[in-house]
């Protein structure tokens, strides 16, 4: 019963809220609070950020990229719901184009909220310098593989088969030149036995040049596969 009281109370606190005029500045003063030593202000900061309609200037650009990784998961998703958002736009999108936010970015692709890692892979095609966030998400592939390398026989296995799933997301959604770092994550997807792995390398090998011999021989290694998702991309390389 208590946990429906305090169930019924933050509803109520999230209405309130959303019913309640912030001005911008407002807005970005309570954004500058510290969320570690002020976790009340957590439902109080997401409903501020989609509350956002505009970003005019970089301070205001970089206080949104901060609040999309070690926050609480409303403000993430908020965040990242507002990046995409303001990615779509012409007028926004250049505030986003910057070593720093292309850093964050990269670890919101391995949020464990699934929401946050969809909303930010599929802007990721609009990032302008494509050569810097490639070559951080290859060293972040390199982590990853490794980290299964050492957790076979774990709980935390599935974890970062997540994360890997996502970096492969993130790796189509860059159109990736044919090169060695590729074609190293390629071979080390082949040889992962789950399924969701499996189809996102073919999803990857479905946008490459069918004519590269390495590429001919991994799609005919997964076109014998048995999974229907799997298949589903096989069998337009025919």
């Amino acid at each position: 019963m208590n946990n429906d009281v305090q169930i019924l109370k933050d509803i109520e606190k999230a209405v309130e809220l959303c019913e309640k005029n912030y001005t911008r500045t407002e807005i970005f003063k309570l954004l500058s609070i510290d969320s570690e030593t002020n976790p009340d202000k957590d439902m109080e900061k997401q409903i501020c950020i989609l509350k956002i309609t505009d970003i005019q200037s970089p301070q205001e650009a970089e206080v949104l990229i901060h609040h999309l990784t070690g926050h609480h998961g409303l403000i993430r998703e908020a965040c990242a719901n507002k990046i995409n958002e303001f990615f779509m736009s012409d007028k926004f999108i250049n505030f986003f184009q910057n070593k720093k936010a292309y850093d964050t970015l990269l670890k919101a692709v391995n949020d464990i909220n699934p929401n946050i890692c969809r909303l930010i892979t599929e802007i990721l095609s609009k990032i302008e310098d494509k050569t810097y966030f490639l070559t951080q998400l290859y060293e972040r592939f390199d982590f990853v593989f490794d980290e299964l390398e050492k957790l076979k026989r774990s709980n935390w296995y599935t974890k970062k088969l997540f994360n890997l799933y996502w970096c492969l997301e993130a790796l189509k959604e860059l159109a990736p030149p044919y090169d060695e770092n590729l074609k190293k994550v390629i071979e080390k997807c082949l040889l992962i036995k789950e399924y969701t792995i499996r189809e996102k390398t073919a999803m990857l090998l479905s946008s490459l040049d069918g004519e590269i011999d390495f590429i001919k021989k991994a799609r005919l290694e997964l076109s014998q596969d048995t999974n229907y998702y799997v298949l589903r991309y096989a069998k337009n390389w025919q």
